[in-house]
């Protein structure tokens, strides 16, 4: 299964009726492109991408950002992020339906925030999902049409930061066994069951094996699309005993200023849109449509032809190493060998008084999501295996290294 010079591919024969569901990437719209926005920008900057969602019977967006103006970061290991709520007018002027909210974000500012961003959204029209004011409400999927088809989204996050309690609002946390069930009886009430998941190892072009492990569970368990979004570069698909499986969108719009001590990798401003064509019985086709932003805010727009067609072979060439759990594992373990956590565990230091301080504790936060974000977890128990069995250095050559 390869995709065309457009990104395309047809998995099987359609029924009668179908509908298309548009699905974007991350979009955080913060400085320099909230400015932009805020100043009457926002039909600008969308223009140039529109034509991907005009027709859609559903448009869904990745929101990775609490709207809110209130001084209250928490206490967290990497940034607090927030937009003005006048960034809305990006949301408007894509003109879709649904904002996902389950991401590591989401919470950044307090619980509050949470509750007023998804007032906000409902308020401008919009359908939320993925994040709740405790974690039953968290948990509920959405249920919705494209066209006359029966849509149910279930929309979950690793567990870094800023995830709903029983009694607090927050993101929807991964949690796989219980992932499982709710997939199971959310697929009897629809005719696409999707599962949208916020998660995965920053930068890597490829998923690791976990990650596939886990998407490809969800599958069996009766979603027809599961769908994974964080890395913040573009990773590959897999058709999967009749169920599409996408591990990585990359990016939508993600204005990042450069002064910041995090530093975007290479791919952060190239991400792809997914095209679902869907009918009662699930998914029927797909179109992978690469969109490149501008670092400063200025636009999203589409690739040329010409690069369309690149981008259709880059993402077919990721995703062949999917298919053998061997070479995965390989090239897994080459890019934990050369990870940045991976150092950051052996040069960490942390004192046993360290935990007698009144909580949170901002020097315990890397540690923590170190150990609880599953990603970061993962990364460290094959880190610490590598080093167990004498292999780091080998396995820092095994580095999967094919760029765009």
């Amino acid at each position: 299964m390869t995709l065309d010079k457009n990104g395309f591919v047809q998995l099987r024969k359609t029924a009668n009726e179908t509908a298309t569901i548009v699905v974007t990437g991350d979009c955080c719209p913060r400085n320099p492109g909230e400015q932009l926005i805020l100043d009457g920008k926002a039909e600008e900057i969308m223009a140039p991408a529109m034509d991907i969602f005009q027709g859609a019977d559903l448009s869904i967006m990745q929101f990775e950002t609490p709207l809110t103006t209130d001084e209250t970061p928490i206490v967290k290991s990497g940034p607090n992020l927030r937009c003005h709520p006048g960034t809305i007018e990006l949301l408007h002027a894509w003109g879709g339906d649904v904002a996902l909210l389950a991401n590591n974000h989401i919470g950044d500012f307090g619980p509050k925030p949470v509750l007023e961003t998804m007032e906000i959204l409902k308020r401008n029209g919009f359908k939320t999902v993925g994040a709740g004011k405790n974690l039953d409400d968290a948990y509920k999927p959405l249920l919705c049409k494209a066209g006359g088809i029966t849509v149910g989204i279930l929309n979950i996050a690793e567990n870094e930061f800023g995830s709903a309690k029983p009694d607090k609002p927050g993101s929807a946390p991964l949690n796989p066994c219980l992932n499982i069930r709710q997939i199971m009886k959310l697929s009897k009430k629809v005719d696409v069951c999707m599962v949208i998941t916020h998660g995965g190892n920053e930068h890597n072009p490829l998923p690791s094996p976990r990650v596939v492990d886990m998407s490809r569970a969800f599958a069996e368990a009766g979603a027809d699309v599961v769908i994974n979004i964080h890395p913040h570069c573009p990773q590959g698909y897999e058709y999967y005993e009749g169920s599409l499986i996408v591990y990585s969108l990359g990016n939508f719009y993600f204005p990042w200023p450069t002064d910041r001590g995090y530093k975007p990798g290479k791919m952060w401003t190239l991400g792809y849109v997914a095209k679902l064509v869907v009918d009662a019985k699930g998914i029927c086709a797909f179109q992978a449509v690469p969109v490149r932003f501008d670092m400063g805010g200025a636009f999203v727009k589409n690739l040329s032809p010409e690069e369309n067609a690149r981008f259709a072979a880059y993402l077919d060439e990721i995703s062949q190493p999917i298919a053998d759990p061997v070479l995965l594992q390989k090239y897994y373990e080459g890019w934990v060998a050369n990870s940045g956590y991976a150092n950051y565990l052996v040069n960490y230091s942390v004192k046993p008084e360290d935990f007698a301080e009144p909580a949170p504790n901002r020097k315990l936060m890397p540690l923590r999501n170190l150990l609880t974000c599953e990603a970061h977890n993962d990364l460290l128990k094959t880190f610490m295996r590598l080093v167990e069995e004498g292999r780091v250095e080998e396995a820092k050559a095994n580095l999967y290294k094919r760029e765009f």
